[in-house]
């Protein structure tokens, strides 16, 4: 059986798998991470875990650093290998009713390059469908980060969170800038 759809799907579907136990390798890392980390912050700073129980920090903690595009890439692989034979099925059937519109010549017929122009790229937009699918659950459902997340379990309101950053270094030139430094204009 030399079907390339078939080469292309267990292809596909090795890839997902592998995308799958990466994802999954790095969660359990990251789940001994946070045990490790918990048990620090207990030590060194409990003001920052105060009344966040271990499994609540683990979860944030996992939740916020796993690797979720691993993952998503997985699930795209799996949906498009899914939905080729539902879309080629679907496009082969669609083509009479476009040649229809067309001056129906011999070289609209299934096989000549129009008709492989035709598949070629829907089976693309289809796979690609899929992936913007994917990609916009992915979006959708972003963790939320961890220092906000660990302060919101802690019970402060978000708003009375601050966030240290480090201040760029060109900020520090727009702030110390004196009114000589700008120029005008050169009325001629």
């Amino acid at each position: 059986m030399s079907n390339p759809f078939l080469y292309a799907a267990a292809a596909a579907l090795i890839a997902a798998a592998a995308f799958f136990l990466s994802w999954l390798a790095a969660r359990r890392s990251l789940m001994e991470d946070a045990r490790s980390e918990y048990a620090e912050r207990c030590e060194s700073k409990p003001a920052t875990i105060k009344g966040v129980d271990e499994r609540t920090f683990e979860r944030l903690y996992v939740s916020a650093h796993e690797p979720r595009g691993a993952l998503y890439i997985a699930l795209a692989l799996v949906v498009a290998v899914v939905i080729t034979p539902p879309a080629g099925i679907g496009l082969i059937a669609l083509w009479p009713y476009i040649v229809m519109l067309l001056d129906g010549g011999p070289w609209y017929d299934v096989g000549y390059y129009p008709w492989m122009f035709y598949m070629f790229f829907g089976l693309c937009g289809c796979w690609a469908f899929a992936g913007a699918v994917v990609a916009r659950i992915h979006h959708a459902r972003t963790p939320e980060n961890f220092h906000p997340a660990l302060a919101r379990a802690r019970g402060e309101p978000l708003d009375d969170v601050v966030i240290p950053r480090k201040r760029p270094k060109w900020a520090v030139k727009a702030l110390s800038g004196s009114s000589s430094d700008t120029a005008t204009p050169n009325d001629n």
